[in-house]
């Protein structure tokens, strides 16, 4: 098991000093040059690094003010909606390279949790060395896949999580070929009392065979200089400038001279040691019913088949877990649904009938089939090289596709009649177990609605190869097929440049998450 690794060339874990990080957050009192401060502030009380948060309101939340939607601990927070709180508290994104750049000209490493897919990509493409995953978005499948198999270290807290919920996320990123993982001790609660911190779990979370680590919100420095004894490599706290100039984050946040409280420290050290404990405690149940959940996204009517413009995965805690969403996307609405509910299993029905949609494997009789449909006019425009395929080069490609061990090539055939093909072709981007989709409907079938129904049809010997996670790339002006991809169920769709061409990439989960 791997128990060192480094984040932007600093060592962590294994026999190396402790990596201290300063979480900035919504300590920046919406101005650019208090966050600029922060960090300079951060460099001289002798933190490694700098954490941001990388999210809008609307990636982690609805715009709802009804019930399930307004904050209910007793802090703060009390009384505001989610989506006002974190309007107040996101740092904006046209920020983060100049905050990336300060950091670095001091010697400072700089990373962020990203909330959802949109936000790894863009975080990506800053090229940090590392990604965050929240306490409350550890159940979050679907993003833990998508933040691990980007190959950089996975910073994982575990607020609230149980020892299952913990060993998905973990069996998740290592799916993925990621096994730089930290875990963190973390409660949930704003502030977090030294007496529930529990900090002996930590013999618990070694048997993950992880770096360890604490993501701490007691209002002191005493906590965290207790879990050093019981191997914590890595230690992040909230900072600010000064508690007086407020803020979402203000009140359990540490200002540059908090560390000097040692006296107090061997009490609350004592009372914090405690005993393992996991799952949400009592300290923790109003922050519990925040964690993300599967809801309605939008109004949608009865015998709809559900996409992931209609279900999504946020705060709070209500309806089914995100772990779900795979198995949701593609079916039908059970009834009329509305916007801000959260989703059950009695509100999702089955799969739209698919007709008789048969694959088998291509083969050399399907040559001359398989040549008209590549050089369709259609097909071609909406290929990755748009350039007519020649007879020569579509036979050496057919010899070599039906030899692969990495790219496996179907024909569809209805009532006995060729419709179409399907192709997988094994994603070394995406990690272990993802494998890329493209689909192809013959000129003379289309407008018979084949292609979700193919797109569904490929699942199943998709898994029979080893297949967990499908992924697909589609020229993003192509709404059509866009379209097509979110009616069998696919998700996290994201924009990104190829070689100067824009697509859409997507992906679809057909296994359990954690199963091999």
């Amino acid at each position: 098991m791997v128990k060192s690794f480094d984040i932007g060339g600093i060592p962590v874990g294994g026999d190396a000093p402790v990596f201290i990080v300063a979480e900035l957050s919504a300590n920046h009192a919406g101005r650019r040059d208090v966050a600029l401060r922060t960090i300079e502030a951060a460099k001289k009380v002798g933190a490694d690094a700098i954490k941001l948060q990388t999210y809008t309101p609307d990636t982690l939340t609805l715009d709802s003010n009804a019930e399930p939607f307004v904050v209910r601990t007793k802090n703060e927070w009390a009384g505001r909606t989610l989506h006002d709180l974190y309007a107040e508290a996101m740092t904006p994104w046209e920020w983060h390279k100049e905050l990336k750049q300060c950091a670095e000209s001091l010697g400072l490493v700089l990373f962020s949790t990203p909330f959802d897919p949109t936000a790894v990509e863009f975080l990506e493409a800053l090229d940090v060395p590392a990604h965050k995953v929240a306490s409350f978005e550890i159940v979050d499948l679907p993003l833990v896949e998508n933040v691990a198999r980007r190959g950089r270290p996975v910073i994982i807290s575990t607020g609230m999580a149980t020892l299952g919920d913990i060993e998905a996320a973990i069996a998740t990123c290592r799916s993925v070929g990621n096994d730089r993982i930290a875990l963190l001790r973390c409660v949930s609660c704003y502030p977090a009392r030294p007496d529930v911190m529990n900090l002996t779990s930590f013999r618990a979370l070694e048997s993950f065979g992880t770096v360890l680590g604490l993501s701490d919100h007691t209002r002191d420095a005493t906590v965290a200089v207790a879990s050093v004894a019981l191997g914590a490599k890595l230690i992040e706290k909230h900072f600010i400038l000064d508690r007086s100039m407020g803020g979402p984050d203000a009140f359990f946040s540490l200002e540059p001279d908090d560390f000097k409280a040692m006296v107090d420290a061997v009490r609350a050290t004592e009372r914090a040691l405690g005993a393992p404990r996991f799952g949400v405690s009592e300290d923790e149940k109003a922050s519990a019913t925040f964690r993300r959940s599967l809801f309605v996204a939008r109004d949608v009517g009865a015998g709809r088949v559900l996409t992931c413009d209609d279900v999504r995965s946020v705060r709070p805690a209500h309806g089914l877990a995100p772990q779900h969403l795979p198995a949701v996307l593609g079916r039908r609405a059970t009834r009329d649904l509305t916007m801000g509910t959260p989703l059950t299993w009695e509100m999702v029905g089955d799969r739209p009938e698919r007709g008789p949609l048969t694959l088998s494997p291509a083969t050399d009789d399907d040559r001359d089939a398989l040549l008209a449909w590549r050089n369709d006019p259609e097909t071609r425009e909406a290929s990755v090289s748009t350039a007519p395929v020649s007879e020569d080069d579509h036979a050496k490609w057919l010899q070599a596709t039906l030899a692969s061990d990495d790219r496996v090539l179907w024909v569809a055939r209805s009532e006995g009649a060729r419709v179409g093909q399907a192709r997988i072709d094994r994603s070394r981007e995406a990690g272990d177990g993802a494998w890329e989709v493209s689909i192809t409907v013959a000129p003379e079938a289309r407008g018979k609605k084949l292609s979700t129904p193919l797109l569904s049809a490929i699942e199943a010997p998709a898994r029979e190869r080893g297949a967990r996670l499908l992924v697909a790339r589609i020229d993003a002006k192509n709404s059509k097929s866009i379209a097509t991809f979110k009616r069998a169920g696919y998700y996290a769709f994201v924009e990104r440049t190829v070689d100067g061409r824009d697509f859409v990439f997507c992906e679809r989960r057909i296994t359990p998450f954690g199963a091999r």
